[in-house]
């Protein structure tokens, strides 16, 4: 018997690698949108949203994959060139998706969240911020989720995805850096928000 306690004991003192139900419910609504667009014939984005779920799973059980913390002043810099060069590639040219994802890589490398020790518990602060944003991206999701839904019943109706509302404000260099330097400092604040938990 004591050594059966001392076995539970140990594990109870060990990080559990369970999913929490936070993270289930992200993982659950990263698969649906990956379902709709198995149903909208887009098989990249199709990649994109399971290959996240995917992700999200993986980073449960694997390593950083940064040895040591990168210096602010360094994806600053790093920010600043993406945005550069971002500025000047033509829209939904193959040098623009390139670009993206290049940056997206470099963000997930730089955020990944696994550890040896297991998840860390999360400050207030970064709990109200997950909300926030939690908040916002479900709100785009079922608005985009709409407006398919609506093309589907209706096809000659117009249906307003965000990209074509954003289209006006990206079209012009204006607009697009404005945009860009709004994403990247987005980016940067949640990089810099995350490893603070």
């Amino acid at each position: 018997m004591g050594a059966q306690a001392d076995a539970e004991a140990g594990a109870a003192g060990r990080p559990s690698r369970a999913l929490s139900w936070p993270v289930l419910c992200w993982v659950a609504v990263l698969v649906l949108i990956g379902i709709v667009q198995v149903v909208r014939a887009q098989w990249l984005d199709t990649v994109v949203f399971f290959g996240a779920a995917l992700l999200v799973v993986a980073a449960r059980w694997t390593p950083p994959l940064t040895a040591r913390p990168v210096p602010l002043r360094v994806i600053m810099v790093g920010a600043a060139l993406a945005g550069l060069v971002v500025g000047v590639l033509p829209r939904h040219g193959g040098g623009m998706v390139s670009a993206v994802a290049a940056i997206g890589i470099a963000a997930l490398a730089l955020a990944w969240p696994g550890s040896p020790e297991g998840p860390r518990p999360w400050t207030p602060g970064l709990r109200r911020l997950a909300w926030i944003w939690s908040g916002i991206l479900v709100a785009g999701c079922l608005w985009e989720l709409a407006q398919f839904i609506l093309s589907r019943i209706h096809p000659d109706a117009p249906s307003y995805a965000l990209s074509d509302l954003l289209d006006p404000l990206l079209d012009g260099v204006p607009g697009r850096i404005l945009f860009t330097a709004a994403w990247l400092a987005g980016g940067l604040f949640l990089l810099r928000r995350g490893p603070r938990r």
